[in-house]
């Protein structure tokens, strides 16, 4: 237990202190010393926790975030390998099909929140950018995600959000979906114009949102 909690405060003040190089040493110590994988992702989510609590009292500003969204994809890529014959889907905090819809090619702050929310356990489906409609259907049907996040940087791509609703709704599958949008141009009032049931412009607050919904919802 000691030298879990000692490997949890050690990630956590190099994530924090944006320390790149010294957590992937960290990792790469405890990868050699056989420590469980899914202990030090745990240790590396807390500390992207932690970034998270400091984005959104302005102690740390976007320029944070990204740079701590790149170590722990750098992160991933030393211990997913390892977890890919272990995981199952149970451990999943749950399913999101994630993209930035038809009209728009802008991918930094959806990439961003991708990371945060694999950072917390959620499996994360990215189907990229200038997404048509039809395409998240799909991928909603595919995968059985009951979650969409659309992420918007210029207007013309609402359009395409509300044909993804009008969509959903066709389908018989709009009930079933929690639907949030973000992204510099979204508002609460485009929200309500386009249908979706959640907006916001702050990554932890998107990734409350969800766990709330897959806490009060089960399938």
């Amino acid at each position: 237990m000691r030298k879990v909690y000692q490997m949890e405060e050690e990630l956590k003040k190099a994530f924090l202190g944006m320390k790149r190089q010294g957590v992937i040493d960290l990792v790469k110590k405890e990868i050699d010393a056989g420590t469980e994988l899914l202990s030090i992702l745990k240790a590396c989510r807390l500390a992207m926790a932690e970034v998270g609590k400091k984005f959104e009292t302005g102690e740390f500003f976007l320029s944070e975030l990204i740079y701590s969204a790149e170590v722990f994809k750098a992160v991933t890529t030393l211990i997913e390998p390892g977890l890919l014959a272990t995981r199952n889907v149970e451990e999943s905090k749950g399913v999101v099909v994630f993209g930035t819809p038809k009209g728009d090619i802008h991918d930094l702050g959806k990439n961003i929140v991708i990371t945060m929310m694999r950072s917390q356990g959620f499996t994360i489906h990215d189907l990229g950018v200038d997404v048509h409609p039809e395409m998240f259907i799909k991928e909603l049907q595919r995968t059985e995600s009951h979650i969409l996040a659309l992420s918007a940087l210029i207007t013309p791509a609402f359009v395409a959000m509300k044909e993804v609703i009008s969509l959903l709704k066709e389908k018989g599958m709009r009930d079933n979906t929690f639907v949030i949008i973000g992204g510099g141009v979204t508002t609460d009032f485009a929200r309500k114009e386009i249908g979706a049931d959640a907006q916001t412009l702050d990554p932890t607050e998107a990734i409350r949102l969800c766990k709330e919904y897959g806490e009060r919802v089960s399938f």
